[in-house]
């Protein structure tokens, strides 16, 4: 696959805010033109979907569980389907290499290393996010943040 400058990985902190209905327009504008292409991977959705069943079941995700509650959640409500908006990246081996030069680098958790090593790896020449963590990380390895104040 070849990626090019419409390109944009979109991280879950995008989806949990529109799911909330926060902060709309930046995902709304590149999900309602055709010559940008939003991608995400696993991390992205396994975070996305926590937040989804806290926010949209009232309770902690683990409440949902063991209260045998989780398909009530998603009965309730399609936004989870935000996810099927973005095209599916699969990371590889590679960033298991990249993963700890970045969390050392520039002390980021683990999951957001793996969504800026996805982009590193993949070529992915955008970011869009409303994390302020990757400012800096962005910034040095030549990454376009996009975020919505």
């Amino acid at each position: 696959m070849m990626f090019t400058t419409n390109d944009y990985f979109i991280d879950s902190s995008i989806l949990i805010e529109y799911n909330k209905e926060n902060k709309l327009s930046l995902f709304t504008t590149l999900m309602a033109n055709d010559v940008f292409r939003c991608f995400i991977n696993e991390t992205v959705v396994s975070e996305f979907l926590f937040h989804f069943l806290a926010h949209n079941g009232n309770k902690s995700p683990q409440s949902i569980h063991s209260s045998k509650k989780i398909g009530e959640v998603f009965e309730g409500s399609r936004q989870y389907k935000l996810i099927n908006t973005c095209l599916y990246l699969p990371t590889d081996k590679r960033i298991l290499t990249v993963v700890p030069k970045l969390m050392a680098t520039y002390n980021l958790l683990p999951n957001d290393a793996i969504i800026l090593a996805t982009c590193i790896t993949h070529k992915i020449p955008n970011l869009v996010s409303h994390d302020s963590d990757f400012i800096l990380p962005c910034k040095a390895e030549g990454i376009e943040l996009l975020r919505e104040e």
